[in-house]
């Protein structure tokens, strides 16, 4: 598709989804994936409604996790993080929004799993220690969010949210340490990256995919 046509497409596709997803995303939902059951509270990110959490979630069904300490951040639902746990992972799952934080641990009692959550913004309220392995599916777009909600959509104006990322991150991880992020073609991803690289991580491009109409990719991030 050329990209006039896409962008034209996605504009018109967007118009017409988003005021239904936000409706559908202003009640409490359920929610059956790969056998997780989930309740996913009014204002949290909903992970069978977007493509990232399931893309992301298709990376680690097919990673060693028994025995690692993983920290999902910004957890949303806390998806991730009870796939983890079910493998045999330490997991902390944490987020900005105490709603968020609450859902998550709702949905471990449901299923059953310990995992510990922790309502931080980024780093900053969490104990030090060197994660084995960290999963984000960040907030890109770079507005300034004016809502607890809107922390799951909005970076910052000035890409705050990867200022402070890339700046806090390093601590937390060893030497075989990686963060795994998933982005999609509609953010800023060199100037993503290019943060990242001013803190002297590593940048690599694991794999793309094309879901629908997007490109979504996944970058492995080391220390």
């Amino acid at each position: 598709m050329k990209q006039w046509r896409k962008k034209i497409f996605k504009k018109v596709s967007y118009a017409l989804l988003l005021p239904i997803s936000k409706w559908y995303a202003g009640s409490e939902r359920k929610a059956m994936i790969e056998g997780i059951s989930l309740t996913v509270k009014a204002g949290v990110f909903h992970p069978a409604l977007f493509f990232s959490t399931k893309y992301l979630l298709g990376w680690l069904k097919v990673q060693p996790l028994a025995g690692l300490v993983v920290i999902e951040l910004g957890a949303g639902a806390g998806l991730l993080s009870i796939y983890a746990a079910k493998q045999g992972a330490t997991v902390i799952s944490s987020d900005i929004s105490e709603n968020a934080c609450n859902n998550v641990k709702e949905n471990c009692r449901r299923n059953n799993v310990t995992v510990e959550v922790l309502q931080s913004d980024l780093f900053t309220d969490i104990p030090w220690q060197q994660f084995d392995l960290m999963l984000l599916n960040p907030p890109y777009y770079p507005r300034n969010p004016v809502s607890e909600s809107e922390y799951a959509w909005f970076c910052g104006e000035d890409f705050d949210y990867f200022q402070k990322l890339f700046f806090q991150m390093g601590r937390f991880m060893k030497s075989t340490s990686k963060a795994i992020m998933v982005l999609s073609e509609d953010c800023n991803i060199e100037v993503i990256q290019s943060l990242a690289l001013q803190n002297n991580f590593k940048w690599r491009l694991m794999e793309q995919k094309k879901i629908w109409f997007e490109e979504n990719y996944l970058f492995e991030i080391t220390f």
